[in-house]
């Protein structure tokens, strides 16, 4: 039984190319990109809003300045609307700061950027290929993905952590997708409680009257929670005990509480 943490997310991007990392062009982006993560951050799944106080920041996915053996600064990246991404704090100014720059300088990004543009182009591709080999790590917005094999984590219900979920990968695609985990200390500080949270609450809700199924499925999939695998779980409620007793569901919610304070 596992639940999928978000690693790749389909935006709505412009065809225009802007100067995305300063001014409107930058707060229209941001609101592309919460969108897309239904305001969670897109690298460990914290929650990105707090009393109506956006704690988010637009980080870039391969690092913009290089590494120092470049003769040159090269800032073709700054911009580019393909290397942006939402992430919470800790995460972009802790865990993405410990990275293998890229020495840009091979792959010539003095060409500059088209006007518009709807892919990612091949100099891009190249430059974040290698980024991703280098330090091992599941970029955003638009994940990992090599030789077909979608690189993906998931949360043990029964054990309570994240995993590396790999179908038809080898030892080096489970290696980079549990970096990923490590680096951004999933399974530590960045660890979260809220499906836990939402067992509590279900069993609560429950036990004070609320008995129907559907009146508390709705009412949980109306809520916003302090990550975005809560309302993953949500979900997979819905799927295995949506047609069933509510009974079930309690039990099955009271079952995890235990696990988790037994593990």
């Amino acid at each position: 039984m596992k639940i999928k943490l978000p690693t790749h997310f389909n935006v709505a991007y412009p065809k225009e190319n802007r100067k995305y990392y300063s001014g409107n062009s930058k707060g229209k982006l941001r609101e592309l990109l919460l969108a897309a993560s239904k305001g969670y951050c897109m690298y460990c799944g914290k929650q990105l809003t707090q009393d109506q106080d956006r704690i988010v920041q637009i980080e870039h996915s391969v690092d913009k300045e290089g590494n120092i053996n470049q003769k040159e600064k090269h800032t073709f990246l700054e911009h580019c609307k393909y290397n942006l991404a939402l992430s919470c704090v800790k995460c972009n100014e802790e865990y993405k700061k410990r990275v293998y720059k890229i020495d840009f300088s091979k792959y010539d990004p003095g060409m500059g950027c088209p006007k518009d543009c709807t892919e990612m182009c091949d100099v891009y591709r190249k430059v974040r290929e290698e980024y991703i080999q280098k330090n091992a790590i599941i970029l955003q917005p638009q994940g990992t993905k090599r030789n077909d094999v979608q690189y993906d984590i998931v949360y043990s219900l029964l054990k309570h952590i994240y995993e590396p979920d790999i179908v038809g990968g080898n030892n080096i695609d489970k290696f980079i997708v549990q970096n990923h985990i490590d680096r951004f200390d999933l399974n530590g500080e960045r660890f979260t409680y809220s499906i836990i949270d939402v067992c509590a609450e279900i069993v609560y809700c429950f036990q004070s009257g609320m008995t129907e199924m559907e009146t508390i499925l709705s009412y949980f999939e109306g809520k916003t929670y302090s990550n975005v695998v809560g309302e993953q779980f949500v979900k997979f409620l819905r799927k295995y005990f949506g047609g069933g007793s509510t009974d079930s569901m309690i039990r099955f919610c009271r079952m995890l509480v235990i696990v988790e304070a037994a593990i």
